[in-house]
């Protein structure tokens, strides 16, 4: 059985992984961890964390004192904390993933053939969609998304990246993409992306309807890194062992 630690255990995501992990036999919650919470005496093998970047930090430093594995589920992270991560993954094993559901991550698999097939004939844009108490835009997923399109046409965000448009903007620049973050109700996490041709687009669209489908996936991540080596994974390391 895999011993599990929960960060950010308050929050809608820790609540539903405290549901999913109850219900599953592979699992055993053994300890939860969020930024008030000094320390646990506890031991456990995974430590899953859906809270924030700061709680990250915590979570990190708490699993080199246990040496255990770190599952990282939320996004915004800065670039020195991001670097302090790949670091630690020299000594840990760590699973980073700004998605966890299956279809997005098969997404990512499919979104450069698309892109370079289409060409610099097709625009590019992609909107992304979350309810209003979100912190962070861009969602991580959309950062995610556009990363892999500008590998794999070779982009840079610096020189064809912009965020939203206001005003007398005059014609879309060759080659870049816009990228758009919408704030409205309740929305788990909706993302687009649009290529748009002469006379023929295409829209892809992905939707997330509930927050298990992030937690569901969080667990087979979770199950999969449990005894692995040091090292920096991602999803895509996970799905390449499904066949």
């Amino acid at each position: 059985m895999i011993t599990v630690c929960i960060g950010g255990h308050r929050g809608r995501m820790g609540q539903r992984l405290e549901a999913l992990l109850a219900d599953d036999a592979r699992f055993e919650i053994v300890a939860r961890y969020d930024l008030d919470t000094a320390s646990t005496d506890d031991t456990f093998d995974v430590l899953i964390d859906f809270s924030a970047p700061e709680g990250t930090m915590k979570c990190l430093s708490l699993c080199q004192q246990k040496s255990a594995g770190l599952l990282i589920g939320c996004t915004g992270h800065s670039e020195e904390q991001k670097a302090q991560i790949t670091k630690a993954a020299g000594d840990l094993p760590i699973l980073m993933a700004s998605n966890f559901s299956l279809g997005i991550n098969l997404l990512l698999n499919m979104l450069p053939r698309i892109a370079r097939e289409l060409g610099d004939d097709f625009d590019i844009e992609i909107v992304e969609t979350h309810h209003t108490r979100k912190i962070d835009a861009p969602s991580g997923t959309a950062l995610t998304l556009l990363d892999a399109l500008m590998a794999a046409t070779d982009r840079s965000r610096s020189e064809h990246v912009i965020h939203g448009r206001e005003g007398r903007i005059g014609a879309k620049p060759d080659r870049q993409i816009g990228l758009h973050a919408v704030r409205s109700g309740d929305v788990v996490g909706r993302h687009e992306i649009i290529f748009g041709g002469v006379g023929e687009s295409i829209t892809i669209t992905h939707e997330a309807h509930s927050r298990d489908t992030f937690a569901k996936g969080a667990l087979e991540a979770a199950a999969w890194i449990h005894n692995k080596p040091p090292g920096l994974y991602t999803m895509k390391d996970v799905l390449s062992e499904r066949g």
